[in-house]
């Protein structure tokens, strides 16, 4: 049986269980943390609050966890590494970069760049012995730039060279999703190994239907963000026709939620609320969406497929 790596050693996929495929325990600006130090992120109150909201997830049955938190979103391997061992639950890291042109990655050349993404998937993150277990690019609003476009090529390739599966944050309404995948596809990617994420923002059934069709796997990770991204009830009748045309077997459900998310507010009015985006924690999916999903047609068996058997097929292939 394959194995995934979680950060605390390999695990064999057909032992993920219950799986969360895109959630985030923090995304702290590095360059902020360091200046800023707690006034920024106090460390131990940031700990406190991922174990317990992992805690949460865990008593709602989920046994592992992706964090999709690229190097420059923040991924704190160290953080990832304690909830683990202090929860139980599996945490998997993220490799790569998300959508950022910075200078730092806009000057540096292809090769460079792979070969520090490659040295962390072949020895480890930062000095440990965790190995990312997926890797990560972004396309964003403002499309394929030329660095977008490098950063592809080079995160498809250290996937393809580690054998490891790749999460695309893209932004639906741009409907670049092919020229994504003919990027991607193009270094040598299986389309069976790619989660095109975030195209769950969209209700465009023959867009969706046109990215499902060349065999990659769509993200409907954006539920507890009812409004914001699309909303719930939408989301709903493109689950029930993605059913009704058999594609279930292509969808990742998930939450994109973050114990602490560094972009909109300071993490004292974060940690005020019992979870970051108005009540939603990571059992959103089961307190709120599952329930939905059943009435609208969903069986009990297929909504254990989205979060247990697609996960593990979708790490195993």
């Amino acid at each position: 049986m394959k194995n995934i790596h979680t950060v605390l050693g390999p695990l064999p996929v057909d032992q993920m269980g219950l799986t969360l495929a895109h959630e985030h325990i923090c995304c702290g600006d590095w360059s902020m943390r360091a200046n800023f130090g707690p006034r920024f992120c106090p460390e131990e109150e940031l700990l406190a609050r991922a174990v317990d909201q992992v805690n949460r997830a865990k008593a709602a049955g989920v046994a592992t966890i992706v964090d999709g938190t690229a190097i420059n979103l923040g991924r704190d391997i160290h953080l990832l590494r304690q909830v683990s061992r202090l929860t139980g639950v599996n945490l998997v890291a993220s490799s790569g970069f998300y959508d950022q042109d910075e200078p730092w990655l806009a000057g540096q050349s292809e090769a460079y760049l792979f070969d520090l993404l490659d040295g962390e998937c072949k020895y480890g993150i930062a000095g440990t012995d965790s190995r990312p277990g997926i890797m990560k690019c972004a396309v964003g609003s403002h499309g394929l730039t030329a660095t977008r476009e490098k950063i592809l090529r080079l995160t498809a390739r250290v996937a393809v060279e580690n054998h490891l599966p790749l999460f695309c944050h893209h932004e639906a309404s741009t409907r670049l999703g092919p020229q994504i995948l003919n990027l991607l596809c193009g270094e040598g990617m299986d389309p069976r190994r790619i989660i095109l994420g975030h195209t769950g923002d969209s209700e465009d059934l023959d867009y969706i239907l046109s990215l499902l069709d060349r065999g990659c796997w769509i993200g409907q990770d954006r539920w507890p963000y009812d409004g914001r991204f699309n909303t719930v009830a939408n989301r709903l009748q493109v689950m029930v026709e993605l059913k009704k045309r058999g594609y279930l077997d292509q969808v990742i459900v998930s939450q994109d939620l973050c114990v602490y998310l560094g972009f909109w507010e300071p993490m004292a009015d974060t940690f005020a609320r019992e979870a970051l985006y108005e009540q939603a924690d990571f059992t959103y999916l089961f307190q709120v969406v599952f329930p939905l999903l059943e009435q609208a047609g969903l069986t009990q068996a297929e909504l254990r497929k989205l979060v247990t058997d697609n996960p593990q097929t979708f790490f195993a292939q």
